[in-house]
């Protein structure tokens, strides 16, 4: 991989994504209670500038942490969607009818949180890489709300009657 690769999609998403599940475990010193690395390794991952990426088994521990807390997975829906795919809770496709109010709601305020977020960036008339790397990963995450929504929608409907 050359040197450059963490400044381009999907690896500048890859590294933004890093760094908001650093910061949703409480910052580098927090994250390495989950990993085999020092806080600042952890925060080497997260730079453009760098060429490495966390490794499988440390990003599993860390995002596994965000989730275990409530969070959202933020690389794994990432990684989904620079392949094409998206991020689907599976209670959403086994009982879609409690998660249909819940998906739109959070669809809703995924899709608020983005036009504040473009607001902010663009607000001085210019959208810096860093900028637009953390669009991505709000864009990123509507997208994975939605989805939810609309798969829970789909489950729903594939229900029949009632």
């Amino acid at each position: 991989m050359n040197a450059d690769a963490g400044r381009t999609p999907p690896f500048s998403t890859f590294k933004a994504a890093w760094r908001q599940l650093i910061d949703a475990v409480g910052g580098g010193t927090q994250a390495e209670r989950f990993t085999r690395v020092n806080k600042a390794r952890l925060s080497n991952y997260g730079q453009i500038h760098e060429p490495s990426f966390a490794p499988a088994d440390d990003l599993y521990r860390v995002e596994k942490a965000v989730v275990d807390a409530g969070g959202d997975p933020a690389f794994l829906i990432a990684y989904a969607d620079a392949l094409g795919f998206a991020v689907v809770r599976k209670e959403t496709l086994a009982n879609p009818l409690p998660v249909l109010d819940t998906a739109a709601v959070e669809a809703i305020g995924a899709m608020g949180q983005m036009a504040t977020a473009f607001y902010e960036a663009a607000r001085d008339g210019v959208i810096t890489p860093r900028e637009a790397e953390g669009l991505a990963v709000v864009g990123q995450k509507a997208g994975a709300e939605i989805c939810e929504f609309t798969e829970a929608a789909k489950a729903r409907a594939a229900r029949g009657s009632r």
